[in-house]
């Protein structure tokens, strides 16, 4: 169950589109994600955790027609924009960690919620469970590298609601029990910003 009480992000939805952080880092991250699509056939079946207004899930229909989307996101402002998108893509307002679901993804995103998980394990271990054997995670969040990551990030957390930055190592680390590592990169489109650190991974049998 969702909790009544007004989220933060539910107050940030109706602006989220339009936030600052879409230039420099919520587009690109969107663009990264696409061109790692370019793997898969038209066809698959893909889960975006952490979904907020679709953005993500827009962009993927855009470029595979013949996929079947879904989403999640705790926000249930988020979800409602979303679902006013007709974006063709199933929406549900749930907590990761009580999604239930028969259905087993090829892809499950991830992108830029992971830091506010709590649970980051059952999550992961979660993820892991919905994918398809062989199936991909991509997973794409700000991460503490440096002394000026934490000083960025810790300013950001104030604007959002309490999050923890895993490192590059650590998220590894994390992941490792339940998925294989294919890979992984940096997005950094400025100078200014913080590392975003990004994750193909593959769930282990």
């Amino acid at each position: 169950m969702i909790s009544k009480k007004v989220l933060i992000w539910d107050k940030l939805s109706k602006k989220y589109d339009s936030l600052w952080v879409q230039k420099y880092s919520l587009a690109p991250t969107r663009k990264k994600v696409l061109s790692i699509l370019k793997c898969c056939k038209d066809g698959f079946t893909m889960l975006d955790v952490g979904c907020a207004t679709g953005q993500l899930l827009s962009e993927v229909r855009s470029e595979f027609p013949g996929c079947k989307l879904f989403g999640i996101d705790k926000s249930e402002q988020m979800i409602e924009l979303a679902r006013s998108k007709n974006i063709d893509a199933e929406f549900d307002c749930v907590n990761v960690e009580e999604y239930n679901t028969k259905i087993k993804f090829d892809v499950i995103t991830c992108c830029h919620s992971f830091p506010y998980y709590q649970q980051k394990e059952l999550v992961l271990e979660k993820l892991a469970s919905l994918l398809n054997e062989n199936g991909m995670a991509i997973f794409i969040h700000g991460s503490i590298n440096s002394i000026y990551d934490k000083i960025v990030m810790s300013i950001v957390e104030m604007t959002a609601e309490k999050a923890n930055y895993l490192s590059k190592k650590e998220f590894i680390n994390l992941a490792k029990e339940y998925f294989f590592v294919e890979g992984s990169f940096l997005i950094k489109e400025k100078w200014f910003m913080p590392s975003l650190c990004g994750f193909v991974l593959r769930r282990k049998s």
